[in-house]
């Protein structure tokens, strides 16, 4: 640990190492001594950008350039994420916190419980970064999420609150590189058969729904989809967790609001193409969905469920189901997790 006499003369070494943009190593501006690494880490976290990702995607970089190996595990530390993030770097999928208990995590091979214990401190990160990304944290709203983005990290926090559960809790799912249709074709997740009759309600201009249980890849093949729609059309994007790619190459407006159906009527003036409303969970996300759809805006979302009847009944409960592609995945524990396609339903 450095005398605090000393930070001035760290920091401003860091803000050099921040803004260089070539060879930093090579002039020396990015070179910490590894005693110095833990002080590095205290006084990132001072430094911000206009927004949370943005700040977590600074501070990456930041931590590239002066040694890749550690750059997810520090950036985690900053907001105080260091008690998971072995966990982020082992190839997990899903992390469990409820403080007290055994963490648990899921990865292709199945889910195993962890020698690690939840603790609050983790929670309380968890919960802080939800007041930054401007969430209210109240009896009336107990149970929400939010994602957060650095490099090719994507980390979508569900958090759980009082009334609704004795203590806070957090479902952490992460996703660490976009999948093309290419490659769900040749991992055995959809048939070139199935890929090309979705193809074919994309081009009729249906609404696409992917339903299916938790971790099964109703995201993955969302984002893939919408990559092979042409990229000038406007779309927008409405989703608090935020799980779709930003895209230079993609006319796109993206939303992060909770009240899903007061968007879809602020679209309008927009002039937009299509819309991805992201996870219908709640009654106004069905709503929202219905407005959309009602509005003649092409829709995508995705949904829980473990069969196509299943859900039709969710949706034929606050719409007319008509014009609509639901594509059913569904997940299979064995040797390793197995994720895949079961049905299309066209109406």
């Amino acid at each position: 640990m450095l005398l605090k006499s000393n930070f001035p003369h760290l920091l401003a070494r860091i803000v050099e190492c921040v803004e260089c943009k070539h060879a930093c190593l090579e002039k020396g501006l990015c070179v910490f001594a590894e005693e110095e690494m833990r002080d590095v880490v205290a006084l990132s976290s001072r430094i911000f950008s206009k927004d949370v990702d943005t700040t977590l995607q600074l501070r990456y970089e930041l931590f590239t350039k002066i040694n890749a190996e550690i750059a997810v595990r520090a950036t985690l530390a900053t907001v105080g994420l260091q008690g998971i993030a072995d966990l982020v770097e082992d190839e997990v999928e899903d992390i469990l916190l409820v403080p007290g208990r055994p963490i648990y995590v899921t990865k292709r091979s199945g889910k195993f419980k962890t020698s690690k214990t939840a603790d609050g401190a983790t929670i309380k990160s968890l919960l802080k970064l939800a007041q930054m990304k401007g969430i209210e944290l109240t009896t009336a709203n107990p149970s929400f999420r939010y994602g957060l983005r650095f490099g090719k990290m994507r980390m979508r926090v569900s958090l759980d609150l009082p009334p609704i559960v004795p203590n806070p809790q957090a479902y952490i799912r992460i996703h660490r590189s976009k999948i093309t249709l290419r490659q769900l074709v040749e991992s055995g997740f959809l048939t070139r058969e199935q890929l090309a009759e979705i193809f074919v309600a994309l081009k009729e201009g249906r609404h696409i729904v992917v339903a299916g249980p938790p971790g099964s890849g109703k995201t993955t093949l969302l984002a893939a989809l919408d990559d092979v729609i042409p990229g000038n059309l406007q779309r927008v994007y409405i989703d608090e967790a935020d799980e779709l790619e930003e895209d230079p190459d993609k006319n796109q407006i993206k939303i992060r609001d909770v009240n899903k159906a007061r968007q879809i009527y602020a679209s309008l003036n927009r002039n937009i193409d299509l819309v991805f409303i992201g996870e219908l969970q709640y009654e106004d996300h069905f709503h929202a969905f219905k407005t959309a759809t009602e509005m003649g805006l092409q829709t995508f979302a995705t949904m829980h469920s473990a069969t196509v009847e299943e859900a039709l009944r969710r949706l034929e409960r606050y719409t007319e189901v008509k014009n609509t592609a639901i594509v059913q995945l569904a997940k299979r524990y064995g040797a390793v997790i197995e994720r895949r396609v079961v049905e299309i339903y066209v109406k």
